[in-house]
């Protein structure tokens, strides 16, 4: 099987970052990437190369589905944002995309002719299936997240920190040290050449801005790979998080991490106690849509990607 990865840049002339991991069963080989794309075209290209064979699951971070939405959020952009807002992972609203999106979807069905985006297909023999993923809620399993009440994410984007060396040391360097931790810990990725000559690739103070977004993508969408390889190989991990009714996954959805009983309990403690006052015993007030968590949506930096949280 084949796991591609795509951080999907938010301008169509900005590069995006893809992975492809390969195999059957964890540790998978890293087979081409990280790297950077420079179009949306350069993309679709790329994706419609892969083929059929053998059977691909992509992951894509960026809005597939429900693009066409009244008020600019889709369901699961707000079931996420309630039960991930907390470990500073909310969703932003697609408006200000919207345009851009619905011509990169077109073009994706187009280009990937049979491509399955129900995210209740596996992958198989045949066209790709694809999901809409999120890397940012997926460090919620791959660093512990929701087994210490209170953590949150790790902020790595540029627009976070006063200077480039600042972003460097407190940020983009210590995500990649994480998640090469975590994912050599629990033997994601086999430790052949290919992973070995990506870890030398440590960002610097040094290099320049470009450069350094290109490392931040291209690990973008490794854990994009990731999420789609987890969803197939380590079932139980990953769910597609819709709104309600039959057939709402067509209204959009985004694969993320399945929570701990724990942690959705926890979360709906705070919840409740939100918006109360002393003798006020009625129930919670609801937070905006995205409001959990702050503000967390990037604006891209140098290249940016789809409007999600950093």
């Amino acid at each position: 099987m084949r796991f591609l990865g795509v951080d999907l840049a938010w301008k169509p002339r900005n590069p995006s970052g893809v992975v492809a991991l390969e195999g059957t069963r964890f540790p998978l080989r890293l087979i081409d990437g990280p790297r950077t794309l420079p179009t949306h075209a350069a993309v679709l290209d790329w994706l419609a190369s892969a083929g059929p064979r053998p059977a691909t699951a992509i992951g894509i971070d960026a809005p597939l589905l429900g693009l066409d939405c009244a008020r600019g959020r889709r369901d699961c952009d707000d079931e996420v944002s309630r039960l991930f807002g907390r470990f500073a992972a909310s969703v932003h609203s697609l408006s200000a995309f919207r345009d851009m999106l619905q011509c990169f979807a077109g073009q994706l069905d187009a280009r990937c002719a049979g491509a399955d985006l129900c995210p209740e297909s596996p992958a198989g023999p045949g066209p790709a299936v694809i999901r809409e993923v999120y890397p940012t809620a997926l460090q919620v399993h791959l660093f512990d997240l929701d087994r210490t009440p209170g953590r949150t994410k790790h902020a790595y984007k540029r627009h976070r920190f006063g200077s480039k060396g600042e972003w460097v040391a407190r940020g983009l360097g210590p995500f990649i040290e994480q998640c090469i931790r975590v994912i050599e810990e629990r033997r994601y990725v086999a430790r052949d050449p290919a992973w070995q000559a990506l870890v030398r690739r440590r960002p610097r103070a040094d290099a320049q801005g470009r450069a350094l977004k290109a490392i931040e993508d291209g690990w973008d969408a490794l854990l994009c790979a990731l999420a789609v390889a987890l969803e197939h190989l380590d079932r139980g991990v990953m769910r597609a998080y819709t709104g309600a009714g039959p057939g709402a996954w067509r209204r959009g959805y985004i694969l993320a991490p399945v929570l701990s009983p724990a942690s959705v309990r926890s979360g709906a403690t705070r919840r409740a106690c939100v918006g109360r006052r002393p003798g006020n015993t009625g129930t919670s007030t609801p937070m905006a849509p995205g409001a959990a968590g702050g503000a967390h949506g990037h604006t891209g930096g140098e290249g940016g990607s789809v409007p999600r949280p950093s």
